[in-house]
């Protein structure tokens, strides 16, 4: 299990979160993850290749999604539209790319793919990779509620 990398997500994720969507993210310790399933309803996947082969996934419930959604782009939706699965996936990637800036002062590079994203809650990923996971559970607090993120990676 690569918890290794774990500051190099958690930076990049924080960073993003931050940024562009002025969300603070409050991070858990990572840990080993048996089940390949999604916790969430809103799952975006991105796949990496370079000096490492590996997938990394962030998940968040559809109220989660909304939030960031309306964070990201000052507009509100009450469900899951094209419009937010397409900013799960925009925001997978900035922080599939800020994770990759900091994991490169480790001297690890990767290229990164186009990212995915599943809509529904406890849906299967066959990553294709045979390492064990990675989860980072995160939280933050959005109109009066808190609201989970959950950033998974692998690499083999």
């Amino acid at each position: 299990m690569d918890v290794q990398y774990s500051s190099s997500f958690v930076t990049g994720i924080t960073h993003v979160f931050k940024t562009m969507c002025d969300i603070d993210l409050i991070h858990c310790d990572p840990f080993g993850k048996g089940d390949r399933r999604t916790i969430a309803e809103v799952t975006g996947v991105i796949g990496f290749t370079g000096d490492k082969k590996g997938v990394m996934s962030l998940s968040t419930s559809a109220s989660g999604a909304l939030t960031i959604y309306a964070r990201l782009l000052r507009e509100e939706y009450d469900r899951i539209t094209p419009e937010i699965v397409d900013a799960v996936g925009e925001i997978t990637n900035i922080v599939s790319g800020q994770a990759r800036k900091e994991l490169e002062k480790e001297s690890l590079h990767l290229m990164a793919h186009l990212p995915m994203v599943f809509v529904g809650k406890g849906v299967r990923i066959s990553y294709m990779t045979k390492g064990r996971i990675v989860s980072i559970p995160f939280s933050f607090n959005a109109n009066g509620s808190t609201e989970e993120v959950s950033l998974d990676y692998v690499f083999e």
